[in-house]
């Protein structure tokens, strides 16, 4: 069998590239910005500070806010890289114990189990594309464990609680990412270093730095590395942005996808 119709594609999305380009080509627009009211500045004699002794320390201070900010980011993104793992494991884990089930009672009534779990994997991977409201997919998580429950009448008291307790983690995670998407990382931050790189940036524009020419160099990779840590840092606060247009650094989906396959195959062989 073809390994790309058994198995949902990992690799070769192109719109990861397409968004990395808009992103690199917002920056750029940015960059040639400032380059271009620097120059208008000079032309103008409107740079009205001069090289400063001080001018280190604020571009240390201005590093220090941006790496404690990619610092905390980093950890839920790092957290979040091992989410979809988790629930690709939860949710064939939840298979094979209801099929289990059937092995020991043929008369135990599964099937209707696992197309509420194939159908809830499917909004689940939907809800972390797209994202939306939570909600829709925790009904359809409620009904999946009332039907779960009701295997009880023929499952053992630990096989039933493996069960539950597997629904348990899925509902935990579904929170976890609820939060992760919802939560900005310490705002109060986050506005210290829009506004730090903002007087920067600013102040740059507007001190008389010799030679023109080597000013507009540095002023240009300083202003590049200080905007395209911002936005990297604000991208990296929601690993869970799929749905988002501009955003490049998410966590892959394939393990989720691969279990949504697999489930549905599960299904589908009855």
């Amino acid at each position: 069998m073809n390994a790309s119709a058994e198995y949902p594609e990992s690799h070769g999305d192109w719109k990861p590239w397409l968004r990395r380009g808009l992103f690199f080509l917002q920056v750029g627009l940015v960059l040639s910005g400032i380059v271009a009211v620097k120059i208008l500045v000079h032309r103008r004699g409107w740079e009205v500070l001069a090289a400063n002794p001080l001018f280190p320390g604020v571009v240390a201070s201005e590093v220090f806010l941006l790496g404690f900010l990619l610092n905390g980011v980093l950890m839920d993104y790092k957290e979040g890289e091992k989410i979809p793992g988790e629930l690709a494991a939860a949710l064939e884990c939840l298979a094979s114990e209801a099929r289990s089930v059937r092995e020991l009672h043929p008369e135990a009534e599964v099937k209707g189990a696992l197309a509420l779990l194939a159908g809830f994997s499917e909004d689940l991977l939907a809800w972390m594309n797209d994202g939306g409201l939570v909600t829709s997919l925790l009904n359809r998580l409620d009904d999946l464990q009332f039907s779960i429950e009701r295997l009880g009448t023929w499952n053992a008291a630990p096989l039933q609680a493996r069960l539950l307790l597997e629904l348990a983690n899925i509902r935990r995670i579904v929170y976890r990412i609820a939060v992760i998407r919802e939560t900005t990382f310490v705002p109060a931050v986050y506005g210290m270093a829009y506004i730090g790189t903002g007087l920067l940036i600013g102040g740059l524009l507007l001190t008389d730095i010799k030679p023109f020419g080597e000013s507009l160099f540095f002023i240009g990779v300083i202003s590049l590395l200080l905007i395209k840590l911002l936005l990297l840092i604000a991208d990296l606060d929601n690993p869970f942005a799929l749905g988002e247009a501009m955003s490049v650094e998410n966590v892959t989906l394939f393990p989720v996808a691969l279990a949504v396959h697999r489930l549905k195959r599960l299904v589908e062989a009855g």
